[in-house]
């Protein structure tokens, strides 16, 4: 019985994998190769578990494109600047505290925007289960002022964000396997997806990095 849910949870995922758009995930490594090789920033959210996954996202891009493979050894090139805006719990539980959590994101953004010009090369990366979150949204819309482009990673059809951002990436299907069905609907699918998109983000921008 147990072994038989293992080869659900996998076999789902195999399926997943074979639908999704490829090329979605080659169009924003080149917007985010626009980013670093420009000097923009790349700012990363998401709610819930995904928030652990851009947490991890932005370890893995302040560090992973600028060692060597045994780690032993940086680079002296360039960084590219990121900034998660989930890493700071004074800032969440005070803004939702003062302001509002759908604000969350928003608020903090309001830091780093300038003009269409000075963010034209930023680069904003969302994680989301159903692409309907108030604070997912607003950001996007916001950032949308300064020229900053979106890319967002969402299931359950893609929601409100898949329609706004400039690339999206709707991890499709439905689950059988406990934990994830009812209103959380192929949640640790949509969760395993971007971190893989996370990882490929990484991996192909370290290529890039040691190129030049």
């Amino acid at each position: 019985m147990i072994i038989s849910k293992i080869n659900l949870y996998f076999s789902e995922k195999a399926k997943i994998y074979k639908k999704l758009n490829f090329k979605i995930i080659e169009k924003v490594f080149r917007a985010l190769k626009n980013t670093y090789e420009n000097d923009g920033q790349v700012f990363l959210m998401a709610n819930g578990g995904s928030s652990s996954i851009a947490e991890g996202f932005a370890v893995d891009l302040r560090t992973h494109p600028f060692v060597n493979d045994d780690k032993s050894l940086t680079t002296h090139k360039r960084r590219i600047k990121v900034e998660c805006l989930t890493e700071s719990s004074g800032c969440l539980t005070g803004i939702s505290n003062d302001i509002g959590f759908e604000r969350v994101f928003e608020e903090q953004l309001k830091n780093y925007m300038r003009s269409k010009t000075k963010n034209k090369n930023d680069l904003l990366i969302l994680f989301s289960g159903s692409g309907n979150s108030t604070n997912i949204i607003n950001a996007i819309n916001f950032c949308k002022k300064f020229g900053v482009q979106s890319f967002c990673v969402s299931g359950r059809g893609g929601g409100k964000a898949s329609k706004i951002a400039n690339y999206s990436l709707v991890v499709p299907g439905s689950s059988k396997f406990p934990g994830q069905i009812g209103k959380n609907d192929n949640n640790f699918h949509i969760e395993d997806i971007q971190n893989s998109v996370s990882h490929i983000l990484v991996g192909l921008l370290k290529e890039h990095v040691q190129k030049k």
